[in-house]
């Protein structure tokens, strides 16, 4: 086996599935971070800090000058400050059951170790440019072979959606270096 091209051979087709596995699987989990981030800030965070504002101030107006009854539409003040704690109670507990910020740092976690791992995929051919290495390409991939199915154990489910984004990505070439096309 020391030199053997045809096993060699195999070992380079397992390590071009690993990063072709690696690429894939780092956009989707990009891609499901950047969202969950975004549903987190922009769906939960920002109303519930906003209305938590406009709660405060209803309550310390009507304290300090024991504001009216009727503020607009027939509703008082009371029932628009009982309105607003339930929606601010409600996005409090969603942010503290759904947990977006944690899925989003899992996902991006999990994509920062695939692409570590497509790099070193990526200098496959420096490191083991022929079949003289095959007894150390052997033990390297099967060291790839253990990382991918660590990060894959650890990660998350990348949902459904992230990977229909991930197939466009590819299919505009986001995952294709400029010198590669020349080759």
């Amino acid at each position: 086996m020391a030199n053997d091209s045809n096993h060699f051979e195999s070992v380079c087709l397992e390590v071009m599935r690993h990063l072709e596995d690696t690429e894939t699987s780092k956009l989707g989990h990009w891609y499901a971070a950047e969202v969950y981030e975004k549903y987190n800030k922009f769906l939960i965070g920002i109303p519930a800090t906003l209305f938590s504002i406009i709660l405060t101030w209803l309550v310390s107006s009507h304290a300090k000058s024991g504001v009216g009854d009727e503020l607009m539409f027939g509703i008082s003040s009371l029932q628009l400050q009982v309105l607003l704690s339930l929606i601010v109670s409600i996005l409090s507990g969603l942010s503290a059951f759904l947990n977006l910020n944690e899925l989003a740092a899992r996902h991006r976690t999990a994509a920062e170790n695939l692409n570590a791992l497509s790099r070193d995929c990526r200098n496959w051919n420096t490191d083991f440019p022929d079949s003289s290495l095959c007894v150390d390409a052997v033990k390297c991939v099967q060291l790839y072979r253990q990382r991918l199915n660590e990060i894959n154990r650890d990660a998350p489910q990348i949902p459904k959606w992230a990977w229909e984004n991930t197939k466009k990505q590819r299919s505009e070439g986001s995952v294709s270096y400029n010198f590669e096309m020349k080759a």
